[in-house]
């Protein structure tokens, strides 16, 4: 192999190497969705129910992780963060959600049964 097709080699895979991590565009889509994923749970209520604490705390850390990994230009990894970020606040929101339709379930079923006594008398 000749030096000029060497050098020709080297441009070609370092061109290559820049295009395939720029390829990946930066999530900023997704950034703003897992904010917003995250923000849900907490409105409906996932910090008062352990278990969509717990999500909630993932996802919220899981977002952290992936605006360090923005900074450091790792965007499919970052995009991979958000994304779980993303799937944990959904889940947080829906236990939460769940958890206090059961409680509002409970209390009626408590005053249909109330009801049912005073009928009764």
């Amino acid at each position: 192999m000749s030096l000029r097709t060497g050098l020709y080699c080297a441009a070609v895979t370092a061109t290559l190497s820049i295009v395939g991590c720029a390829s990946t565009p930066r999530p900023d889509a997704r950034v703003v969705s897992s904010g917003a994923a995250i923000r849900g749970a907490a409105e409906a209520g996932a910090e008062s129910v352990p278990r969509a604490a717990l999500h909630l705390k993932l996802a919220k850390e899981q977002r952290d992780e992936a605006l360090a990994l923005l900074q450091r230009g790792e965007n499919e990894k970052a995009e991979r963060a958000l994304r779980r970020a993303e799937a944990d606040a959904e889940l947080a929101n829906a236990i939460a959600r769940e958890a206090t339709a059961k409680a509002e379930a409970q209390k009626l079923m408590v005053e249909v049964e109330d009801l049912k006594k005073k009928a009764a008398q």
